[in-house]
């Protein structure tokens, strides 16, 4: 008998509780609102049928004005319609024993750029035994520190690439300073979300390969390549679209048209630096693609895992690859295609993909692009 008293009152207390969390927003309100909130979303935007767009329509750039679109992007990104000239602030020889077994290692020197509001990057040059005269950037996402592209690097250096490691900022060996904003105060800089608060934001994350990118100008490599994944992959995006430099661009599962984050909000709408207005607003991916891949000796191949559980999954590419592809081909030279790795389950660069940017770079060599 003292058991069913006991669960009728534990009932009881549980209807009263459930009434009070439903009328006074306790504990676990918020929690369920949002789980309640989240699958709403989902249904009505799983319900809407978004038009068919024409895509042709989104695309600005062409040949007859690539130069002053180019400009307006890196006005937008720096301030200022030039290229910075800036340098590394230091270079020095360095031993790192999650390195040392690298096939074909020669020497390793960190570099480190120095950024306003004592914002920095820290990266590894990786010198090779036997070098094929060739410059590879590697340009890890948000994971953190580009050990986690050991795999990648330690490929491209044993093939003789010189290879360029970085993180994105606040990643890595990169610090995270706490910073004095006028009107604001004090903010301690540990996410990326809080850099939107900062005079042109995005110069942080692009200034790093620009300034390695100038300090590599006088080491007569033949051609330079740049491959990154995720954030690294949205970085090699914009670093070939503004940079001519860079000849042979790899982004992997790092960006996606903004027609199409529209459709997929719950899944690849992105970071601040994903999704910035003041940007994308002007000069969108689709022009950004077009940008990275024209020019002589230049192409760019992006990079999409059709099972990836982070973002820019699923097979939306076909709707503008041939589109990019024929917008890239009414300038005299270039290339931009896709490779849609179909295997890869991960949110990583697979074999078959590093595979691929091998067999893309050795006919390079061949065909003198």
């Amino acid at each position: 008998m003292k058991k069913y008293i006991l669960l009728l009152l534990v009932l009881l207390a549980g209807l009263i509780y459930g009434i009070m969390v439903g009328r006074y927003g306790y504990f676990p309100f918020s929690v369920l609102k949002n789980i309640q909130d989240t699958y709403q979303g989902e249904e009505k935007r799983a319900s809407h049928n978004f038009s068919k767009l024409d895509i042709q329509k989104l695309i600005s750039v062409n040949p007859g004005n690539i130069d002053s679109i180019r400009m307006v992007l890196t006005d937008l990104i720096f301030d200022t319609t030039a290229i910075p000239a800036s340098l590394p602030d230091t270079i020095y020889a360095i031993a790192d024993v999650q390195y040392a077994k690298l096939d074909n290692l020669e020497s390793m020197d960190c570099f480190e750029v120095r950024m306003k509001y004592g914002i920095n990057s820290k990266g590894i040059i990786f010198h090779p035994k036997k070098s094929n005269d060739r410059l590879l950037i590697y340009h890890e996402g948000h994971k953190g520190d580009f050990i986690n592209g050991k795999n990648a690097i330690a490929r491209f250096l044993k093939a003789g690439f010189t290879v360029y490691a970085f993180s994105m900022p606040l990643m890595g060996k990169n610090n995270q300073p706490t910073i004095f904003l006028d009107k604001l105060g004090e903010i301690y800089l540990g996410d990326h979300e809080l850099m939107r608060f900062l005079h042109y934001p995005l110069q942080y994350f692009l200034a790093p390969v620009i300034t390695m990118l100038n300090y590599a100008a006088d080491k007569k490599f033949k051609d330079i390549s740049m491959i990154g994944l995720s954030g690294g992959g949205w970085t090699t995006t914009l670093a070939a679209a503004i940079d001519t430099r860079i000849n042979f661009s790899f982004p992997v599962s790092g960006t996606s048209p903004m027609y199409i984050r529209f459709r997929k909000l719950d899944k690849s709408y992105g970071d601040f630096e994903q999704i910035y207005e003041a940007v994308y607003s002007r000069v969108d991916y689709l022009d950004m693609y077009i940008m990275g891949s024209e020019g002589g000796n230049r192409f760019q191949l992006q990079i999409l895992n059709k099972f990836d559980p982070c973002c820019f999954d699923g097979d939306e590419y076909n709707e503008y690859e041939a589109i990019i592809s024929a917008n890239v081909k009414k300038f005299p030279q270039g290339n931009f295609s896709v490779y849609f790795d179909t295997v890869n389950k991960d949110h990583r660069i697979s074999d078959a993909a590093l595979d691929e940017v091998e067999k893309k770079l050795n006919s390079s060599v061949v065909a003198g692009q």
